[in-house]
């Protein structure tokens, strides 16, 4: 090969990390665990890259919680820490079991350092879904909460691809930052509505294009 269109190592080192998937990336040094629904994911302990489980994430500021959307397949939770440490701080709960991929934050750190292909395809992850989740949060900030439950259930229905989504009022309120009692009135509205029937611990969605129309914001 003509050396002027030789590919250098670190281009050689990067196409080949982009080739290979996160699994054969990091096997060798993640652990696979399964997680049931309702468990926490200890964002502290490591950054977690769902197999085939899905997490619904909340960014805290202070005393504010603002839900800003699902971790599933192809998300890497809490990686923004990384590159960006006063980043806000994330809090992710599983909404359907499954396992995920765990690496200790120092084990990926020192990958990161030593694998320029893998730091580029990370960072690309990382800044992506930190745009995604600021404006899941700017997007419903300024919604009533009866249109921020809407958003939450539709988002949710959309993520799980199912009508039917396991979930307590008490969960609901907490993942919105909200009062339970709030809460509560916002899905008898949604009930009225003729968009949704709600039990003790589950959502099901009967009109999910009229509950999508009804979570988008009021034009004035």
């Amino acid at each position: 090969m003509n050396a002027r269109y030789r590919e250098s190592p670190r281009k050689a080192e990067i196409n080949d990390t982009r080739q290979r998937s996160l699994d054969e990336l990091l096997g060798p040094v993640a652990r696979r665990i399964r997680f049931e629904a309702g468990a926490e994911l200890p964002l502290a302990d490591a950054i977690y890259f769902p197999i085939d489980g899905i997490a619904t994430l909340v960014l805290q500021r202070g005393q504010a919680r603002f839900q800003i959307g699902f971790g599933s397949r192809g998300d890497a939770i809490g990686i923004q820490k990384l590159f960006a440490p006063e980043f806000a701080d994330m809090s992710a709960k599983v909404l359907k079991s499954g396992s995920f991929i765990c690496v200790a934050p120092q084990t990926l750190r020192r990958l990161l350092r030593e694998d320029s292909g893998l730091r580029e395809r990370l960072m690309f992850h990382a800044l992506r879904a930190a745009g995604r989740y600021l404006d899941e949060a700017a997007r419903t900030v300024a919604l009533s909460l009866e249109r921020r439950v809407a958003h939450w259930i539709t988002r949710c229905g959309e993520t799980l691809a199912s009508d039917i989504i396991p979930i307590t009022h008490h969960d609901l309120a907490h993942t919105l930052g909200v009062r339970r009692s709030g809460v509560t009135v916002a899905l008898h509205v949604l009930e009225g509505e003729r968009l949704i029937r709600s039990s003790r611990a589950r959502i099901e969605v009967i009109d999910g294009k009229g509950l999508a129309a009804f979570s988008r914001p009021q034009l004035s």
